[in-house]
């Protein structure tokens, strides 16, 4: 595996990315980063979400890089040398969702703080990137999405899915894995195979895989 010691998988929303992160942990017995989702504010916010005053947007945005970071620093005390490491989240793209959805007084404030917690945050020896298309994944937003994911407007998981594509194509701090999810079945042995395979070959720069 190319004596990856930190490895992410991160994606689209529902593109599979924390369920390949607990395969991939059981296969190369590391230890599991998920995404600390806990947030008082996070309902409230998809509630108002087309809200050009969204009040809890700053409060949201906030909780949720003040726990990435928590955890961060948690990976920096116990060291990335004795096991592998996967996380389903990048630090990075924290501010994706901050870009769209404070406003410029907010965006300020937000960007001071992530700035400097972003200065000690450790970068992936490989990042593995899941692309689905926005067709399918507004398919599975209402099939397997929660109630303030599906009421969400259209246009604001438009403006998800350009933002994250466009930051990963954008991405070369470490090598980068980008996978088509739309034909890898997470169920199917011989597709985490293959997968497997994939990830322990890649070297450096970016690859793609996009099984027939």
């Amino acid at each position: 595996m190319n004596e990856f010691k930190y490895i992410i998988v991160d994606g689209l929303v529902k593109s599979g990315k924390t369920r390949l992160s607990e395969i991939l942990s059981k296969e190369f017995n590391s230890r599991l980063i998920l995404d600390n989702k806990e947030n008082p504010f996070f309902n409230d916010f998809f509630n108002t979400i087309s809200n050009n005053n969204n009040n809890v947007a700053l409060k949201n945005q906030l909780i949720f890089l003040l726990n990435r970071y928590s955890q961060q620093m948690d990976i920096n005390q116990k060291g990335l040398f004795q096991k592998t490491t996967i996380s389903d989240y990048i630090f990075f793209r924290d501010g994706i969702y901050a870009h769209l959805t404070l406003n410029d007084e907010e965006l300020e404030i937000y960007k001071k703080i992530f700035n400097i917690f972003s200065r000690t945050v450790i970068n992936p020896d490989l990042v593995i990137y899941l692309q689905i298309s926005f067709a399918e994944m507004m398919k599975r937003i209402q099939q397997w999405g929660t109630a303030e994911e599906k009421s969400a407007p259209t246009e604001y998981w438009r403006e998800v899915f350009e933002a994250y594509n466009y930051f990963f194509f954008n991405y070369k701090s470490s090598p980068l894995l980008v996978v088509n999810m739309e034909k890898v079945e997470l169920d199917n042995p011989d597709d985490i195979g293959n997968l497997v395979k994939e990830i322990k070959e890649h070297k450096k720069g970016t690859r793609y895989y996009a099984p027939a």
